[in-house]
């Protein structure tokens, strides 16, 4: 019998040569193991550890977890590691509290199992089981994928096993507003009106809601607005600045509503809106409008929609929106100029029907006039 890597697991092959693997320990009948012990890349396969941990517990007697592992072997150790890390501490404090919730909820699980032997199979077990709550499901899968990417780049991992798992949540996303739906959130939220204001920020700047919450009047410059868009603010890379006009609405709307001091949008008691409190509101002024499927988030999109629809190029809509790549303003010009074909086309299939109508219209009265012609000569005088 030969020692393996598993306590109390031993290698005893047949006289033929078959593998053969048991738990064994002293004292007790020893266990057989008829799973394969390792894959192709000589890891040791779920089945057998599955199969191995239930040997363990038929022996002890016990319904208990798995032997304790070293601490760092564990998922404890790795996400601690992780969020002690420059990489992590370089997230917006609600991109580092979102992705604590996400993980520390998986740890309260899996905290204590080995992560070195979790495989692609084991994630899409773990996105399975949030199935109910898909969109949660998939953003454990993105979290657990930077995890890993983390860990391999600081060598505390050799592979990742969340990469190619699909998601089960696909959307289009936030419903985006229709000029009809902009027209019923003005006509039930007047000007002058904190609810008519935010539209007015949010369709004519195109920012985001974690970017209306902090517009104020310290970021107007000669008739525009000036300001470091919130999301991607600490890289030098991914860092923004928005420079846009004051549109006429906009400032129609600025020139008649009450405004805060460092923001133009404040609660009730003159403080700046948390972006979670924003939205909440939002949430509500738009109900109150009748629009329950519609959201600040839309908005954003309405006004990219509007922008390329109007003629703009790709690098004028990303100067407005932020936009790092070309591709997403991209999206937004092939669906306006798809549009525009659309129209174009059955406006040229109108144009020829009306000139078909009158081309079969010309030819009856030439030849009715050829027939009378013909009579005539046809009549002895």
């Amino acid at each position: 019998m030969i020692k393996t890597r598993l306590k109390y697991c031993v290698y005893d092959p047949d006289p033929n040569g078959n593998d053969r693997y048991y738990v064994r320990t002293p004292g007790h009948r020893k266990i057989r193991i008829r799973e394969t012990f390792e894959d192709g890349d000589g890891r040791i396969t779920p089945a057998f550890m599955k199969a191995y941990f239930e040997a363990l517990q038929a022996i002890e007697g016990k319904a208990s977890a798995p032997p304790t592992l070293p601490r760092e072997k564990t998922f404890n150790w790795l996400v601690d590691k992780y969020y002690r890390s420059n990489k992590f501490k370089g997230f917006d404090p609600l991109t580092q509290a979102d992705k604590r919730s996400v993980l520390d909820r998986f740890c309260q699980t899996a905290g204590n199992m080995p992560f070195a032997a979790y495989r692609k199979e084991d994630v899409e077990a773990s996105q399975d089981k949030r199935r109910e709550t898909p969109a949660a499901a998939d953003k454990l899968v993105k979290y657990l994928r930077a995890l890993f990417e983390w860990a391999i780049k600081n060598k505390h991992a050799t592979f990742n096993p969340a990469v190619g798992v699909e998601k089960i949540h696909e959307t289009e996303g936030w419903h985006t507003w229709t000029p009809a739906e902009v027209e019923v959130y003005r006509k039930h939220h007047a000007i002058g009106t904190k609810a008519r204001l935010a539209l007015e920020i949010f369709l004519n700047v195109g920012a985001r809601i974690s970017d209306v919450a902090r517009i104020g009047r310290q970021h107007e410059v000669e008739g525009r607005l000036r300001f470091v868009a919130w999301k991607g603010r600490g890289k030098r890379k991914t860092r923004r600045t928005i420079d846009v006009p004051i549109s006429a609405d906009l400032a129609v709307a600025l020139a008649n509503t009450p405004t805060g001091d460092m923001t133009y949008l404040v609660t009730e008691l003159g403080s700046p809106f948390t972006i979670n409190g924003l939205g909440n509101k939002m949430r509500d002024w738009c109900d109150a409008a009748a629009l329950n499927h519609c959201s600040a988030h839309g908005l954003r999109k309405a006004a990219a929609v509007a922008l390329a629809e109007s003629g703009v190029t790709a690098p004028e809509l990303c100067a407005v929106f932020g936009w790092g790549k070309l591709e997403t303003a991209e999206i937004y010009i092939r669906e306006a100029n798809a549009s525009r074909m659309s129209s174009n086309a059955f406006a040229r299939l109108d144009e020829y029907r009306n000139r078909k109508n009158v081309s079969l219209s010309g030819s009856r009265t030439t030849n009715e006039t050829k027939r009378k012609n013909n009579r005539e000569k046809s009549n002895p005088e």
